[in-house]
């Protein structure tokens, strides 16, 4: 039992700590000349707000979950769910599925689709007008309410480029197939050209928002309304995290992965780390994969944009198990055309769509676990490879000795777009030219990165950046540099995860706004470094040390062992960095 309620207050803990409105020091805005061109900004997955029965007197708000609200529905249950636990430990898993049913019943009737794939409500996403989807009007007219709860920093930076008025916040019911959703969204850039008088959009997305640009892209690109699209961390091809949930199989979650992807959300210098030794993890994934099975998957089965996040092949594997040729035959028709026609040719529709005058660019993270355990190359969240198209080995294993890019896509075979972990081959990638790898960077938090946030501005707003070679400061493959990544390191004088012969300085860099830290260990393929004393960095400092590496090697690994100097606790952190000679 006190392991059960362990559990529990950690759970508890975590959904307090997300409640609370929490910013890391606010970054100095970088401004650019607008080029008079509306901005839309396209949400990730269930983002956008939903509204039933719009206009009459049962009209409510169904969807736009508010996590203060989500705590205090949890501790007004909390003897029942503590009671539903304790059972579960001891092998009676049906009070915990009845509590969870009875918890989330109402939200998820209210947001259930039918056979079909229709909607068992009138559901009317919202913000829903134009007129009322302006960042300026939903900052004057309900206080920034509805702007996208996790991106609100994002929004206020951007409108220091762009107009708030010229702005546009576009919400579609995320449940439904892209298919359907990008005739919203091309409706939807007619009406913005035509209320602001423009020629042309530019369009940020993220995650889920990205696939439905590129599904944009593939069926409206070529018609001229579109001049700049950043698409960060796309889904374009889908995700295995859904194929883990609807597999058969356990799930794996990393709990520690889990708590820093958790403190990283959070924009702020919060680990959470320490909370996976108090969680059983066996424990955890059981009641992760009892409640998806027992509780959501009769609902999700029905959302068009389950299986539209599924890859090619998956959906072709699991289609067939979970619905009807029948009774679900609108679902499978437009999850048909998706998989066959869009994300088939997905690539081809993209180039096709640059040539017509679009300036696409992609920005992924790799280099992660999938969240579920799966052995995959993520984001955490995204496979790398659904993302960008690369050629990605699973995780943990590299390219062997001697291999050679494939230039399926890129065919100047001078162009080097392998990565310095030797995982990824962008020359096969959608666009291999115009799409940037961050190693350990998680889904979409490239905002709160030194390197992808100018990059993501410099994209979006200016016609600087023509690809990837165009600016040594944004090479092709970076590392993450988040403030809760800890430390960046480089060699003096070399692009990102690069070395040489003549390479015999390291510079070291915190990136922390809020700690000092200790380097007490550097390892370079297993040998240690001599330190000395150690390295002691300051907030946001930068050291050098002398290394020696390797003269025979072509690919070398660097552990770098640190401690944060002002935490409560005294633990000590790792980071493994890659460098590939001679990039």
């Amino acid at each position: 039992m006190k392991k059960i309620l362990a559990v529990f207050l950690c759970a508890m803990l975590i959904f307090c700590t997300a409640a609370v409105s929490v910013s890391a020091e606010k970054e100095e805005t970088i401004k650019f000349e607008w080029d008079k061109h509306p901005l839309i900004f396209i949400q990730g997955y269930s983002g956008p707000i939903l509204i039933k029965d719009m206009g009459l007197e049962t009209e409510e708000q169904i969807w736009g979950i508010n996590p203060i609200d989500l705590t205090k529905k949890l501790l007004s249950n909390l003897f029942g769910i503590v009671g539903s636990l304790a059972d579960y430990s001891d092998g009676d898993q049906q009070p915990f599925i009845d509590r969870f049913k009875t918890i989330s019943a109402e939200l998820l009737d209210n947001i259930s689709m039918m056979p079909d794939g229709s909607s068992k409500y009138n559901i009317t996403p919202f913000p829903n007008t134009v007129e009322t989807a302006s960042v300026a009007y939903i900052n004057e007219e309900w206080d920034g309410d509805y702007l996208p709860i996790a991106e609100r920093d994002l929004i206020a930076d951007m409108c220091q480029t762009v107009p708030a008025d010229n702005i546009f916040i576009f919400n579609t019911d995320w449940r439904r197939s892209q298919i359907t959703n990008s005739k919203h969204l091309s409706d939807f850039i007619d009406e913005v050209l035509a209320y602001t008088g423009s020629d042309k959009v530019d369009i940020y997305s993220l995650s889920h928002g990205g696939q439905l640009t590129a599904t944009y892209l593939y069926y409206y690109g070529t018609q001229g309304k579109v001049d700049n699209v950043v698409m960060n961390s796309p889904a374009i091809g889908g995700s295995s995290l859904v194929m883990e949930l609807l597999g058969s199989d356990p799930i794996a979650f990393n709990l520690e992965e889990l708590l820093r992807f958790a403190g990283i959300m959070l924009h702020a210098e919060i680990d959470l780390r320490w909370i996976a030794k108090l969680l059983p993890a066996e424990f955890f994934n059981s009641l992760a994969k009892t409640a998806f099975n027992e509780v959501l998957l009769p609902y999700a089965v029905y959302f068009g944009s389950v299986w539209d996040l599924m890859d090619i092949e998956t959906y072709t594997a699991l289609r067939d198990v979970y619905l009807d040729p029948v009774e679900n035959a609108q679902i499978i028709d437009k999850a048909d055309k998706l998989h066959y026609d869009c994300m088939a040719n997905i690539g081809e529709g993209l180039r096709r769509a640059r040539e017509s005058g679009v300036n696409i660019n992609i920005i992924a993270g790799y280099g992660t676990k999938l969240g579920t355990g799966a052995e995959i190359d993520t984001d955490y969240i995204i496979d790398t490879v659904n993302t960008t198209g690369a050629n990605v080995v699973p995780f943990g294993e590299r390219f062997t000795d001697g291999y050679r890019q494939l230039n399926t896509s890129c065919k100047d075979f001078a162009h080097n777009h392998i990565s310095p972990t030797r995982t990824v081959d962008a020359s096969c990638a959608f666009l291999p030219e115009n799409t940037w790898y961050i190693y350990g960077q998680y889904h979409t938090q490239g905002w709160w990165d030194d390197y992808a946030r100018p990059l993501l501005l410099e994209l979006l707003f200016t016609d600087n950046i023509k690809d990837v070679y165009s600016n040594p400061k944004f090479p092709q493959f970076e590392i993450a540099q988040n403030p809760l990544d800890g430390i960046y390191a480089a060699f003096e004088g070399k692009a990102s995860g690069s070395f040489d012969l003549k390479s015999d300085t390291l510079v070291l860099r915190n990136l922390s706004k809020s700690y000092r830290i200790n380097v007490s260990q550097i390892t370079i393929n297993g040998k240690a470094v001599d330190l000395g004393n150690g390295i002691k960095l300051g907030k946001k400092g930068e050291d050098t040390v002398a290394v020696e590496v390797p003269k025979d090697a072509d690919f070398i690994e660097i552990k770098i062992t640190y401690n944060r100097r002002g935490t409560i606790s005294n633990d000590s952190y790792s980071r493994t960095l890659y460098f590939t000679k001679g990039r």
